[in-house]
């Protein structure tokens, strides 16, 4: 939004990731500083990206997890083994029997199926 001889955006973000938490920090302990900083920032930034400095040129952000896929199956499959690892009352005789750990196939053909609901 443009006033005369005056720009006001609002920011807001969440805290799911580390950057956004260090960033949010720093702006927080800046006081009334920040639009200075948000200033120097962009101005650095358009330096060593000068295409963006020309009207109309689009700037695609692609925004990166902080967690990668293979991360996430690492615990997923430490879930479902802790989960299928747990006592189960059987009902016959008042036995309880634990069941065994998923195999690492078991839980990668779990999560194979699992690409049929994207």
């Amino acid at each position: 939004m443009e006033a005369p001889n005056k720009y006001r955006f609002t920011l807001q973000w969440g805290s799911e990731n580390e950057e956004k938490i260090q960033a949010g920090e720093l702006l927080k302990n800046l006081g009334n500083r920040k639009s200075e900083f948000i200033v120097m920032a962009i101005a650095e930034y358009l330096k060593s990206h000068p295409e963006f400095s020309s009207p109309g040129q689009k700037l695609k952000i692609i925004v990166k997890s902080a967690i990668t896929r293979e991360q996430i199956e690492t615990m997923v499959k430490a879930a479902v083994n802790e989960r299928l690892s747990g006592a189960f009352i059987i009902p016959k005789d008042d036995i309880c029997a634990e069941s065994s750990a998923a195999s690492d196939d078991d839980v990668n053909e779990m999560i194979r199926n699992l690409e049929m609901f994207r």
